[in-house]
């Protein structure tokens, strides 16, 4: 008889009993048994530190090189191990409780009017529903629309399931093109999920499945690629080539949608490999194209899409920001769940303070808060303009403390803010502005020009705009022209679910709207640099 080791996994909502019959990496093993909480941004490649779990038992497998390097030995000693390194077999019996989950996480599914009607063009004679999709690489919303009254009726949001298989596209890509069932894996995390949200949506409203005529979902390119089943991996290498960019339409059960198999599903277009259709959307969902204006459009992620409008013509790009808003790549990162410091400020004391989402004990930190450390440290000089923190300060042993990345600013106890965090968010933040610049450059205007800055997506809706203005992330023009739209791609998709004009529009911004690559651009890699300097206004 085949020996099997037994592992019972606790998650936030639930407990599995689950076999193992061959000796494989935790995290693969998580994966396989449909366990989508776990985070693991780098993909299970163990250079995050993220894929925490705890384990009950001493029957474990010797602790590797890359636990060392990530985790203290007080994490050790207290059972935590990396999901994507700890190795299960046969011969095991442990207790796993996942750590770093992010069910719980503040996901944004509104926009800036806050509006639960849209204009309509088409008449329906019957109760007919339909459902507009955002799929993010971080987040998912889903609304469910009812389509001859013209209202939204509810929405749907949580964290992509895709997650588990990493936190970026690229590292998606990878996943995909390494495993042998890797792209049809990536699609059936999605489709499942889409279909169930859908189905909660449905049954709590009691609406039957019949009665759902259309789905518009839309994403960066690389989403779309996954849901549909198409190889991505022109997208990740030169010439940066997808399958597709056209609109396409289908019915959703050949995807494998199950509830709403018989709705047709719209794909509106995208613009590139990385320009995609939450961007196309979001331009014609928000106020950018306004005749004589200069506005710039940005959705800050893992890929910072940017678009300008001179006032006559749209230009775009998208630069590789890499997940430190989100995170990922910070050393004590999480999202925007319980627990999450949500804003850091000093006090006229000289005092570090903080607040945490939903008023929970501090256990790292999240987008917005890195943001105002980051701000923080720039104001109080323990960084210089270069980014290299002062551990001679004259503050420095009031708020800098030790850790395995050299010195970093203590927020709570339990959390710091590392020199290696620094240069994420330096990389990062010159990421965006050198590419906004680049578009500037193009347009031949200048930041002074600009009569308005649009920022889209759940990121730029919490973040301090004075402070992102502080450390050079965003133009250093008057506070009042920075609007936070919310979920403008959500918008937008309900917008072309509602309005065959707003599918037209969608479709004439894509086949119009000018790409610049970055990737060979001289110009781009000449002012990233200077954009990594956390100097004054000059930058820009």
């Amino acid at each position: 008889m085949k020996q099997s080791g037994n592992l019972i996994v606790n998650t936030q909502t639930r407990t599995l009993y689950i076999p193992c019959e061959t000796e494989r990496a935790l995290l693969e093993l998580l994966m396989d048994a449909g366990i989508s909480e776990i985070s693991s941004p780098c993909g299970g490649n163990g250079l995050c530190g993220k894929c925490l779990v705890q384990v009950e038992g001493s029957d474990t497998s010797p602790v590797h090189d890359d636990e060392r390097r990530l985790l203290t030995p007080s994490q050790l000693k207290a059972g935590l191990r990396l999901a994507c390194r700890m190795m299960v077999g046969p011969s095991c019996n442990l207790t796993i409780n996942l750590l770093n989950t992010e069910e719980d996480a503040q996901v944004v599914a509104t926009f800036e009017s806050g509006q639960s009607t849209i204009e309509h063009d088409d008449a329906y004679e019957d109760e007919v529903y339909g459902c507009a999709i955002d799929i993010g690489t971080t987040t998912v919303v889903v609304y469910l629309v009812r389509l001859d009254t013209h209202q939204v009726v509810d929405h749907r949001s949580a964290m992509n399931r895709q997650r588990a298989y990493g936190g970026d596209v690229i590292s998606r890509i990878q996943y995909a093109g390494e495993h042998a069932y890797g792209l049809r894996t990536l699609q059936n995390s999605i489709v499942t999920q889409l279909d169930a949200m859908i189905a909660e949506l449905l049954a709590h409203h009691k609406v039957s499945a019949e009665h759902l005529q259309t789905i518009v979902a839309v994403g960066n390119t690389t989403m779309i690629h996954l849901l549909v089943g198409a190889d991505p991996a022109g997208i990740a290498c030169a010439p940066f080539t997808p399958a597709f960019t056209e609109a396409k339409t289908l019915l959703a059960k050949e995807l494998g949608f199950k509830t709403a198999g018989n709705a047709q599903l719209q794909l509106p277009g995208a613009v590139s490999a990385y320009v995609g259709s939450d961007i196309t959307v979001g331009i014609q969902a928000s106020p950018v194209m306004r005749p004589g204006k200069v506005v710039l459009y940005i959705d800050i992620g893992t890929n910072g899409e940017i678009v300008l409008w001179d006032g006559q013509r749209l230009h775009s790009c998208s630069s590789a920001a890499g997940p430190a808003f989100e995170g990922a790549s910070i050393r004590q990162g999480m999202g925007a769940v319980p627990g999450a410091i949500d804003r850091v400020w000093v006090t006229e004391e000289g005092e570090i303070n903080h607040t945490t989402i939903g008023g929970k004990v501090a256990t790292g930190i999240c987008g917005s808060a890195i943001i105002d450390t980051m701000a923080l440290l720039v104001d109080l000089g323990l960084v210089d303009e270069t980014g290299a923190m002062d551990s001679n300060h004259a503050d420095g042993a009031r708020y800098l403390v030790d850790s395995p990345d050299g010195s970093a600013l203590k927020i709570t106890d339990t959390v710091a803010f590392t020199s290696r965090d620094v240069r994420e968010v330096q990389l990062a933040k010159a990421a965006i502005a050198a590419g906004a610049d680049i578009l500037l450059m193009e347009a031949k205007v200048k930041p002074s020009d600009l009569d308005a800055v649009l920022i889209a997506g759940g990121f730029g809706s919490y973040i301090n705009i004075s402070n992102a203005q502080r450390i050079g992330l965003l133009p250093p023009i008057a506070r009042d022209k920075i609007v936070a739209v919310g979920n403008a791609a959500g918008k937008g998709a309900l917008a072309v679910l509602m309005q065959q004009k707003a599918a037209k529009e969608v479709e004439r911004i894509r086949q119009n709207t000018h790409y610049i690559e970055l990737s060979t651009s001289m110009a781009f890699q000449e002012r990233y640099v200077e954009h990594m300097m956390f100097a004054q206004e000059e930058q820009w």
